[in-house]
């Protein structure tokens, strides 16, 4: 009888310890389930880096990719792995955006998109276009983003002279250049308003370059669209129509400090070169008199 007891004693605490392992392992398998949960993916989304204002250019100081949880449409945001931020620099901004605000399509203003000059202009300056050629634009080495001074040149095939005679042999042709505006920005060329991004020509070829593709001929500007004062703009409109508009390319690191110091003074043949001489001799008849006369050449 006591065995039967002890036998029966030991089968219940068996039992029980199965119960007990049984019950155990359900209440710890949603803890191991909920463990095992996949990570939240994380997208990286561009956005400001500084406070950015219209008119700014875009440039790598400017852009930082931030990771965040929600979701995030790539029709307009640009999403890291997907779109690439060099292909933004250049471009500017329509409106003003706090440091950390991500980026849309809409407030972007690229180069040669409608609306990019007038987007890129500081308040209360104007844009305006002026003639240019291959000679007076540097041979195509400004390129917009540079500052520049505009110097007027007066033109000798379009100014009516006087021929040689007997009293004066010599005609001093009337020229004469002076700034008019100095330390304007360059908008666009053309239409034109970004900067040619050439590859490495030595890609292709050997170590020294001899053998990569010539690079191409900078092209032959028409017109040249600058960043002026209102004042400047009305200069400019008027010595656009006296003479030749020739750009002196300034360098980025000079200050601007002349930028409203206004025109020059005028620089005439005389100061230039002593080819004709300093002053000009004219003998004038006045009844039986005869004088020589002197004036300085122009």
């Amino acid at each position: 009888m006591k065995i039967n007891s002890t036998v029966l004693l030991a089968g219940a605490l068996i039992a029980a310890g199965v119960v007990a392992l049984v019950v155990r392992s359900q209440l710890s398998a949603p803890v191991a389930k909920q463990a095992a949960k996949a990570p939240v993916e994380k997208t990286a989304v561009l956005v400001a880096a500084r406070d950015l204002s219209p008119g700014d250019f875009i440039d790598p100081s400017a852009l930082r990719w931030e990771e965040t949880t929600e979701s995030v449409s790539r029709s307009f945001y640009f999403v890291s792995g997907k779109d690439q931020e060099n292909k933004l620099f250049g471009a500017t901004l329509r409106e003003r955006i706090p440091a950390g605000t991500r980026l849309s399509s809409n407030m972007l203003v690229r180069p040669n998109e409608p609306g990019f000059v007038a987007a890129v202009l500081h308040p209360g300056m104007r844009a305006i276009s002026i003639p240019t050629s291959a000679v007076a634009s540097n041979s195509g080495l400004v390129s917009a983003g540079d500052r520049v001074d505009v110097i007027l040149s007066l033109r000798r095939d379009e100014q009516t002279q006087s021929a040689p005679s007997a009293a004066a042999p010599v005609v001093v042709p009337m020229l004469a250049a002076q700034t008019v505006a100095r330390n304007l920005r360059v908008l666009a060329m053309n239409s034109q308003t970004d900067t040619d991004v050439r590859p490495r020509q030595d890609v292709d070829g050997d170590a020294t370059g001899k053998n990569a593709p010539a690079r191409p001929r900078n092209p032959v500007y028409q017109t040249v669209t600058v960043e002026a004062t209102p004042q400047q703009a009305e200069v400019l409109a008027v010595a656009k129509e006296v003479g030749l508009l020739q750009l002196a390319l300034r360098s980025p690191l000079e200050s601007d400090d002349d930028a409203d110091a206004g025109p020059s003074a005028v620089t005439r043949l005389a100061d230039s070169t002593a080819i004709y001489g300093s002053n000009v001799k004219v003998k004038t008849f006045r009844a039986d008199e005869a004088k020589v006369q002197q004036f300085q050449a122009r």
